[in-house]
């Protein structure tokens, strides 16, 4: 292989060795970094010189034989074999290795016998002597060969060297002596131009290569020879047996040889260097600094850049980091990055920067070392780096003395690591706890913040003692911060956790009277968020509640704690805001999400499920729970379990996916969450699905149990959870009819405000009447639950109202009602319903004839107007003209001339004939069947 941009130097050797055979005895000195092909120009140089006729003495250094003296004068002298010449200057080597450590004078008189026995064989033979790497002759070797330089008079010899710039002392004297002779020439080796790569890569692959190809490899390689060739093999072995449209560098285990060969190259302090950059990265050039070092980083840079391992500070290639950084043992990994945290923080360097390399080092032992951790931690939070900020707040406590100090540390970390790994804080509250005992945990904020995640986990007793320890310790000056968090706090267990209310604060009365105003707001979010959620659960004025919730929500961007989120959304939540739920739902947890925060997906996700249950969502219902309690262990959930698993349960049950349900049921929750309002959600859904599988004393249990907690704690006239509805149900199906209506009398007094509420027990209670009756309730309650947003609960009530019109006769109006009913059962996925609908005939066919008929409303959408389409699908309920132009606020005369262009468009010749699900495509026409009179 012809050696690629060294045509210059080759002319200029070729020159040299016909100037000796003039007798000009020629010093030739090739310089250039390490790997920039001198070793390869001095081989080429030496087979033409052979073949030439001239004879080639030979000698390569290395620093590992710097110490063996005269060692490379041996090699030159060892090279014997076609010439019987060479015995003479092989004795002359016996000679000079038997005088190494004799006087001066001897060994000039022996260096003269070299010199003399080489002019004479030069005499005979036209001599070429090639060393390489001369920089790292051994010193005696250096001397003979400056001695030879300067006695090289006519003689035939063409003496030619290689070396590296900057190289020290003793060669730096022996390069004088060559340089003073007047035959000495240098040639300049310089790294390869992207043109020679170019031409490197059309050799070696055998491709034309485009410009941009090449000024890839060259950026890759720095113009190196050694770093070019190995990654154009590499690239070689990547191409063998594929074509490329262009060639791209690839580097591998060639490049990573070469790489490392290049290190070994170069100068011991810029190699260093190079594994300094490799571990530390631009750091390194402060450890370097630090050394006070002989030799200048400007040159070691230098040097680096030339030999083709650097692109401006740092490596050139980040296979080379990997490499270099490889040859750098465990121990001195970590005694650099902890110099170079110490070097950096005397420096003024930002906190996340020495961050970095004290926790490389695995920590250091600097008093200062601890804060400045806790500082990156807290700064990584501020950029969403949860994972991060826990490896730090870790090592900041591992390495930080018992005190106030470390205690804060762990706090941080603590309420940190609730947001992303509830469980994992869980387990540090012990320590918490005593350092809250010990005093180093004295801020109000702090106190409270351990006492609500002990509560959440349902230790209680632990909680309450630190609430009076605390109490003790702040009994001179607790201050105001500390008052809000304690009415907050108290604001929230009244509701949502009574009976740990009492055994904290005992028998307190509590005046949720207070102004939710903006400003009260945005002072203090989590007390308002509290007190919202207690006059809601309470049964106050339930607007400025909601309102306060909101505008917590809009400040959701820079409330500092996890609860008061949540504490607002359910203020929304059990006001019956459920469009107000999702929507905020759906923008929090694109937020969430984008930061990473686990904890806040999982919560928002279970009130999200929630919320699509009482809109009768059950397949996105499930999907929210399933993901809320994936996206959080069990341990992290704490007492507040019961909701997620409550939605799970509900939703697969109203879905008839009752094993799937079963499972949920299964899964361990806390003994204590059954005194929270989470174990009654939770209660009130596996009363639910004991309902739909035939056990109905469990389910009658379970609702009663739900029923006297609700009562006890003083939310039981709350439309949170109607728990009546589901005794009465039961008692119904256990064929106690008399009992049921007390209750669902009592549930109607009670909430006649809410009509998902009321209207589901009013149908319930039609079922205890005569058919007339029921008749009139069953359209009330269908009037009630279509403003409800509830479809679930609409279905149900449709197709009880759709089997009273069959049982009084009128079989078509029931046949388009009930067939409403089956199409908003499947809608909402529910499937045990929606067979219950079919009539017995088509439940033999499977439904075809529902499908059929919703198949066939979909195609009418693209015939009718949104006028006729909304006359067409009142008439398809089965209204007379004069009650869909009441209903629409339109003449009767408009409703004729509709319904003659529908049944002209339709090719029907009567109304009776409207598919029976073209209600379904009326929108908000009006409701179905409120004034369905008769």
């Amino acid at each position: 292989m012809s050696i690629v941009g060294r045509d210059i130097q080759l002319t200029q050797l070729h020159d040299l060795l016909t100037a000796r055979d003039r007798g000009a005895d020629p010093i030739a000195l090739v310089r250039g970094p390490a790997g920039v092909g001198k070793t390869a120009l001095l081989h080429e140089f030496t087979q033409y010189a052979a073949k030439s006729g001239s004879l080639v003495l030979r000698a390569a250094c290395s620093p590992k034989e710097r110490s063996n003296a005269w060692g490379v004068v041996r090699q030159l002298l060892w090279q014997t074999g076609r010439f019987e010449e060479i015995s003479r200057l092989a004795a002359v080597g016996r000679s000079l290795a038997a005088v190494a450590r004799a006087s001066i004078g001897e060994l000039d008189k022996s260096m003269d016998e070299f010199c003399a026995a080489v002019m004479e064989l030069a005499e005979e033979l036209p001599l070429v002597l090639a060393v390489d790497d001369i920089h790292e002759a051994d010193p005696e070797s250096l001397g003979c060969l400056g001695h030879l330089a300067r006695r090289m008079v006519a003689s035939r010899v063409l003496a030619v060297f290689t070396d590296r710039p900057g190289a020290l002392p003793p060669y730096s004297a022996a390069r004088t002596d060559f340089a003073r002779q007047p035959g000495f020439l240098e040639l300049r080796v310089s790294p390869l131009t992207t043109d020679d790569i170019r031409l490197l890569l059309t050799e070696r692959l055998g491709l034309p290569v485009d410009e941009a190809s090449a000024e890839e490899f060259h950026a890759a390689s720095g113009g190196s020879p050694l770093l070019a060739q190995a990654l154009i093999e590499d690239t070689r072995n990547t191409l063998r047996g594929t074509e490329a449209a262009a060639v791209r560098p690839v580097a591998g285990e060639m490049f990573d040889s070469a790489v490392a060969d290049c290190a070994h190259r170069v100068s011991a302090p810029a190699a260093d260097l190079a594994r300094h950059l490799a571990v530390l990265g631009p750091d390194a050039l402060s450890v370097l600094l630090d050394r006070n070092s002989t030799h200048p980083p400007t040159r070691l840079f230098q040097e680096l850049t030339q030999a083709g391992l650097l692109a401006g500070p740092g490596l050139r290639h980040p296979r080379m980091r990997t490499v270099l950084g490889g040859e750098v043992s465990a121990e001195e990994r970590a005694r650099l990055h902890g110099c170079a945290a110490v070097l950096l923080h005397d420096n003024g360097a930002q906190p996340a920067t020495v961050a970095e390399h004290i926790v490389a080092a695995g920590g250091i032992a600097e008093s200062w070392a601890p804060p400045l951790l806790q500082e990156a931690a807290a700064e990584a939070l501020a950029h969403d780096e949860f994972p991060k900020a826990m490896r730090l707040f870790d090592l900041a406590h591992s390495i930080c003395p018992d005190g106030p100090l470390r205690a804060s540390i762990l706090f941080q970390r603590t309420l940190s690591a609730w947001q992303v790994d509830p469980a994992n804080a869980m387990r540090r509250l012990p320590e918490l706890k005593e350092a809250l005992e010990a005093g180093h945990l004295m801020a109000a904020s702090d106190a409270i913040s351990l006492i609500k995640n002990l509560v959440w986990h349902g230790y209680v007793d632990e909680a309450a003692d630190l609430l009076r320890l605390v109490d003790r310790q702040l009994a001179d000056d607790p201050g105001e911060q500390y008052g809000e968090e304690v009415r907050a706090l108290q604001r929230w267990l009244s509701v949502l956790c009574p009976p740990f209310h009492r055994r904290m604060f005992g028998d307190v009365s509590l005046n949720v009277a207070d102004e939710i105003a903006p400003a009260a707001i945005a002072a203090q979010p989590r007390l308002h968020a509290a007190t919202a959620l207690a006059v809601v659960l309470r049964g106050g004025e339930p607007e400025p509640a909601v309102v306060g919730a909101a505008h917590v929500l809009e400040m959701s961007s820079v409330t500092p704690t996890l609860e008061t989120i949540p504490l607002a959304l359910m203020t929304l939540y059990y006001a019956d805001r459920t469009e107000q739920v999702d929507a905020w739902c759906t923008t929090l947890l694109e937020a969430a999400r984008a930061r990473n925060i686990p904890t806040r997906d999982a919560l928002l996700s279970s009130l999200r499920a929630a919320s699509l249950i009482r809109q009768g969502r059950l397949l996105e219902a499930e999907k929210h729970s399933d993901l809320a309690l994936s996206r959080m262990p069990s341990q992290g959930w704490g007492l507040s379990i019961g909701v997620p698993l409550a939605s799970s349960v509900f939703a697969l049950t109203a879905m008839g996916r009752y094993d799937e349900a079963r499972a949920r049921l299964s899964r361990p929750v806390p003994e204590a969450v059954f005194e929270t309002l989470f174990g009654q959600h939770y209660l009130y859904a596996r009363g639910h699905f004991h309902l739909a599988t035939g056990r109905l004393q469990a389910a009658l249990g379970d609702f009663l149990a739900c029923g006297k907690s609700l009562e006890s704690w003083g939310v039981g006239d709350s439309t949170l959870i109607p728990w009546r509805t589901g005794v009465a149900e039961a008692r119904l199906r256990l064929g106690e009819p008399d009992q049921a209506v007390t209750y669902l009398r009592e549930e109607l007094a009670r909430h006649k405000g809410c009509p998902r509420v009321h209207g589901n027990a009013l149908r319930l209670l039609a079922s205890t009447m005569e058919p007339r009756q029921r008749l009139r309730a069953l359209r009330e309650a269908v009037d009630e639950l279509q403003d409800s947003g509830s479809d679930f609960m609409l279905a149900h009530a449709l197709g009880d109202l759709g089997r009273v019109y069959h049982l009084l006769g009128q079989s078509n109006r029931a046949r388009v009602i009930v067939g409403r009913a089956y199409r908003m059962a499947k809608k909402c996925h529910a499937e045990p319903l929606a067979q219950n609908l079919l009539p017995d005939a088509e439940r033999a066919a499977g439904g075809r004839a529902c499908r059929a008929g919703h198949e066939a409303s979909e195609q009418v959408h693209d015939v009718l107007s949104e006028a006729e389409l909304r006359v067409a699908s009142l008439a398809a309920e089965g209204h007379t003209n004069r009650e869909i132009a009441r209903r629409l606020f339109i003449t009767v005369s408009t409703v004729e001339q509709h319904m003659t262009r529908v049944l002209r468009k339709l090719s029907l010749s009567r109304r009776d004939e409207l598919p029976q699900s073209l209600d379904s495509m009326g929108g908000s026409a009006a409701p179905a069947v409120s004034g369905a009179r008769g």
